[in-house]
This record gives structure tokens, sequence and C-alpha cells, in this order.
């Protein structure tokens, strides 16, 4: 079986780019009797990808670019190459000339419109809408989403695939404290803090993280920084404001986005991480945080509770109230704080990359011998 893969949020930051060249890459490992190609949208898309074996090619699409690529080059290269079977891992193409696989990877789209600017909500929602009419089967990461397509769509519970995402080896607390206090240092961060990661966007709830933090510096009088690690979203600007009207800019230090095997520094040098999404198809972050030994306290909202389970303090992401007794009971309760780092450990080591590999391929065996 000859086996396409399109992933258009490869070798950008954040968890789909993540997800997309861990399976990639742990898939090539595993499988050596299927054939696989995998596109790009730009030459720099499928640089860096650590495939072993000859049954792995790359293949950067014509036209290149994101929405070139997607609205026609890649419908183009599959009618002059054809594969078996085609894996859209974010959006797929309006027309795809073979059957195909779509991704459901959030459904904020849906639930929470206003996150994305008009235009981007619209070309979203056709794409999406137009691939779950048409495609064999649905991969999403939680059964959360699963739920939310089979009562949107009322796609064949039998047709849906969940495959979650994972924590790498590299994702482990730093013991060595003098490397660690030396990295933070050179990334501007002094003295204990919390940590955010992710895009700073409406979607993650960063202006009610600062509230809550807000919260914190006028009531309990911690002596903690917020750190808010990430790429600048949609929207941004009212976070910055945000910041200015509080008052709290002395108290909050940016960092921009750091490349991925570096990210357990900051993991494991915060005191607590914080995960205050409205709404998320998975969320990699906390599990992250829990592998580097750090406590989480994360929202109550969508796929969330799911990913965490009993290993993080949860929060109504709508309560910046809530959401500050969370940092304030992690930051200052020692049995507490001992109690989620053990659950946060064991937690991370449920989920491996060597499963959603595995089960990657039985998806896609299954989907092909089915003709579905």
């Amino acid at each position: 079986m000859h086996i396409g893969y399109f992933s258009s949020p490869l070798s950008t930051t954040g968890g789909p780019s993540i997800f997309d060249k861990r399976v990639i890459e742990t898939i090539s490992k595993y499988d050596h009797k299927n054939t696989y190609t995998i596109y790009g949208i730009r030459p720099e898309s499928t640089q860096g990808l650590r495939l072993d074996g000859n049954n792995f090619q790359t293949k950067t699409i014509k036209p290149s670019g994101k929405w070139l690529a997607i609205s026609v080059g890649l419908t183009l290269e599959l009618k002059r190459r054809p594969v078996d079977l085609l894996h859209a891992t974010f959006v797929a193409p309006p027309i795809v000339p073979c059957r195909f696989i779509a991704s459901m990877v959030c459904w904020s789209q849906y639930s929470d419109p206003t996150f994305y600017p008009p235009l981007m909500r619209w070309r979203l929602l056709y794409l999406i809408n137009r691939a779950m009419k048409n495609a064999s089967a649905v991969f999403c990461n939680t059964e959360y989403i699963k739920a939310k397509i089979i009562d949107r769509f009322a796609f064949d519970p039998e047709r849906i695939f969940i495959i979650r995402p994972a924590v790498g080896d590299e994702m482990k607390p730093v013991d060595d404290k003098e490397l660690l206090n030396d990295f933070l240092r050179a990334a501007g961060i002094e003295g204990p803090y919390i940590l955010f990661l992710g895009t700073l966007t409406k979607r993650k709830n960063v202006e009610g993280l600062i509230r809550a933090y807000h919260i914190l510096l006028n009531e309990s009088k911690i002596e903690h920084k917020l750190v808010l690690l990430g790429e600048k979203g949609v929207y941004h600007k009212e976070i910055f404001d945000l910041v200015n009207k509080l008052k709290v800019s002395d108290h909050i230090v940016f960092v921009d986005w750091y490349p991925h095997h570096e990210l357990r520094f900051f993991y494991s040098g915060a005191d607590v991480f914080v995960f205050p999404s409205f709404s998320e198809g998975f969320g990699l972050p906390p599990l992250e945080a829990m592998a580097c030994g750090t406590p989480v306290v994360a929202s109550n909202a969508t796929s969330v509770p799911e990913v965490v389970g009993d290993a993080a303090l949860l929060a109504e992401p709508h309560r910046d109230e809530d959401m500050a007794e969370g940092i304030f009971k992690c930051l200052t309760d020692r049995k507490l704080r001992e109690q989620m780092i053990r659950r946060g450990l064991a937690r991370a080591l449920e989920f491996r990359w060597e499963d959603a590999a595995i089960q990657t391929v039985s998806a896609y065996e299954k989907i092909y011998e089915a003709k579905w």
C-alpha cells in the first residue's frame, strides 16, 4: 500500500507539528512493508525528518506555499502520481482524487468561532466540512472530539480512530541545577516562576491567566514571575493591552519560541505549569510538564480533563479566582505538590509514540482493506 501523508503544519511550532513529525519518524522505524510519501507545503517542511528505510520519500508540493498547496498543488500531484490512501492531518484539499483520511485536531472552530478572524474561520470551516463529507475515515486524539464528530456529522463510529499524542524521552527533569539556571538566565528568567507555554491567543485563555496572576500578586504577595512562552497568535494585541492595563509588565516575562527539545528546561525550572485553555483537541504541554516533574494546573474544559486525568488540579477557565486558587495551592501546599508530581510522572508514562505509530499503521491497513 502506498500512503500519502500531508501535514500543512509540519515544521511549524505547536502540538500538531510535533505530533506529525514524531508519528512519521516512529512509523518509519516499525513499518518497512508499506510505501510512504510525505508531502510538504514548502521545502523546509520536510527538512530534518529522521526517516528510516527506503520505503519513505518526501516531496514538496508545487505550487508551494500553504494555501496554493492545499487548494491546487496537492490535488494536481495526486492526479499525476496517485497513492492508495491519503492522510490529511490538518486540512485536506477541496478535491482529493483518491480515498483519504481526515484528522480533526480541534473543535473550537465550531464551539468558539470568534477565536478566529472571519477569513480564517471561513476557510477552515469550508475545508473541514468538505473533508468530513468525503473522507473514508477520521482520526482524532480524544473521546471528546470523537463524540463531537458523531454528533455533528453523524459519522460512522467504526470509521473514527483515536490516536493519542505522546511524550518523548527527551522530556525529563533537568537535574543539573547550574546548567538549568544558566539556561534560564540566558532566556531572561531569574528567580521563581509560573509557566505558560503555547501560542499567545484567545483560545489559550492567556488573558484569563494574566488576570488570575494579578489576583495572586495582590492577595498572596507571591514572589513568582509569570513566564509566557510562545509565538504571538491572532488577537494577541489584547494580551499586551491587558498587561499594561493591570500594570504587571514588571512581573511578566515574555519568551519567544524555543526548539522543542529545549522546552524541558522551562518546564523543569517552573514551580507550577498552567494550562488555562478554553478549548483543546488534546493539549500536549501539560503532559510534557508532568514528565519534567512539574505540578500542573489545567482547565476543566473540552479534552483537557481526559488528557491529564487525576494528575493535575483542574480549574474553571472562565473563573479567574478558581485558576488563582489552584496555582496558589500548587505553590504553597507541599504535600499536594509532591502528590501532583508523583501522579504527573506516572501519567506522562502512559503516552508513548510507539503506541501512536503502531495504532496509526493498523488503522491505515484496516481502512484500506475495508475499502471504505
